[in-house]
């Protein structure tokens, strides 16, 4: 029939090869571009330095530690420092040896590069199984953000454990999202095997599985509750089996599973540091919730878009547990700051798959509606305002994601384009 009117594709997923041509395609290598300034610089930032000398430690056959090495003094003081065992696990300090003893120094921006790759494409799968129908706009407003969050580009730009700590636990989200989706119990436990591998770089990483959990019970279909359930228990069970070795470590070398020094700034350096002391003295725990709107743009449309009426009943659910994922990495970062750990943005860098699924999410929706026939010439013109605002917040957004690692290296702050000496912080 010539004249037959041809089916509409909306709510088909976007193929998977359309990840790797286009304009997708594009923005992960605007991204990489962008990341190549790892290999620059001096990277003589506190934390940079304990880590290469952790790689040298570990190469000349003094474990892992940093007992006997040139850095221990007033600025790496030896009651935090020179322990038997150094508080971080070593997953990511094994990665960067490893690929130390095959291409010496360039090791370190190496497995950055390495990082943002496996985090960009395990985020948009991950985008593809919260988010679908994934394809046209909110496809390529997904990957431009994926591409630039501020973080991820800061924390990618150092040679810190950040960036495979991040990398690593948003590759264990997808395969778990995934897995549940098919219910699949090998599956949950590969991924769970491999958010045990990023509590092996850092401890941190098992603060993002709550959000997991939530967001896997937002995406249940009806009936399914029960498996969902059992195979969130499996994934944690086997996670928590596999960060145990370490715990019993620590507790064999330094006389705790969980010592309270563990990356908590020395008494000494506290006193006797001024920028330690003002991010740990000076900067109120709370600083988190006002330095994130001011440096993840998209954060207050993504709200804005989730306040409007008549938004998906089930999209909003999934919002909400995405929401309850930034919520708990923050109450996180939060609580350890008022005990006396130093306050950085960077510290929440696990909140950064949330917030990128939320902005999709949101954003998604809020263009949707401007084709919703049932709205209200005052409602459409809302719907307009919304994809305005989240037009502006992804542009400022992107960016903070090019300011930061590109023109602002001086410290480890993230530094807002706008607004950057506000009175609170």
């Amino acid at each position: 029939m010539p004249n037959a009117p041809k089916r509409s594709r909306a709510g088909r997923p976007a193929p998977a090869g359309s990840f790797f041509r286009g304009p997708v395609a594009l923005w992960f290598t605007l991204g990489l571009l962008c990341r190549l300034v790892v290999f620059t610089g001096p990277h003589a930032e506190g934390d940079e330095i304990v880590y290469r000398t952790l790689v040298y430690q570990l190469e000349t056959g003094h474990g892992y530690n940093l007992i006997g090495s040139p850095i221990i003094g007033p600025n790496w003081p030896a009651d935090q420092y020179g322990n038997a065992l150094f508080f971080h696990p070593p997953g990511g300090i094994g990665l960067f040896w490893l690929l130390h003893l095959v291409v010496g120094d360039a090791a370190f921006p190496v497995v950055q590069i390495l990082c943002y790759a496996l985090f960009f494409w395990s985020m948009l799968a991950l985008a593809r199984v919260v988010l679908a129908p994934f394809e046209g706009l909110k496809l390529h407003m997904v990957a431009a953000l994926t591409a630039f969050t501020p973080i991820m580009a800061q924390v990618m730009s150092r040679y810190w454990l950040d960036g495979p700590l991040l990398a690593v636990t948003t590759l264990a989200a997808v395969l778990f999202i995934a897995a549940l989706a098919r219910r699949d119990t090998r599956a949950v436990v590969v991924a769970a095997l491999v958010m045990g591998g990023a509590s092996w770089i850092k401890t941190a990483a098992l603060v993002a599985v709550p959000g997991m959990l939530l967001l896997a019970w937002a995406l249940a279909r009806p009936g399914s509750e029960p498996a969902t359930l059992r195979l969130g228990f499996i994934f944690v069970a086997v996670a928590a089996a596999v960060q145990l070795p370490w715990e019993l470590w620590q507790w064999s070398a330094v006389g705790s599973p969980f010592p309270a020094w563990a990356g908590r700034p020395s008494p000494v350096l506290v006193a006797n540091n001024a920028y330690v002391h003002s991010l740990t003295v000076d900067r109120p725990a709370w600083m988190y919730l006002t330095l994130m709107p001011r440096a993840l743009w998209t954060l207050v449309p993504s709200l804005a878009c989730l306040a409007a009426p008549r938004f998906d009943p089930r999209a909003r659910r999934i919002a909400l547990s995405l929401l309850g994922w930034i919520a708990v990495v923050l109450a996180a970062v939060i609580g350890l700051g008022a005990i006396g750990y130093s306050k950085l943005l960077r510290y929440a860098i696990l909140i950064t798959p949330a917030t990128v699924l939320l902005f999709g999410l949101a954003a998604g929706e809020a263009w949707s509606r401007l084709a919703d026939p049932r709205l209200t010439p005052g409602e459409k013109s809302r719907a307009r305002l919304l994809v305005g605002f989240a037009a502006v917040g992804l542009a400022l957004e992107i960016a903070q994601g090019v300011y930061t690692p590109l023109f602002d290296r001086t410290d480890d702050l993230i530094k807002p384009v706008l607004w950057p000496d506000s009175w609170f912080f």
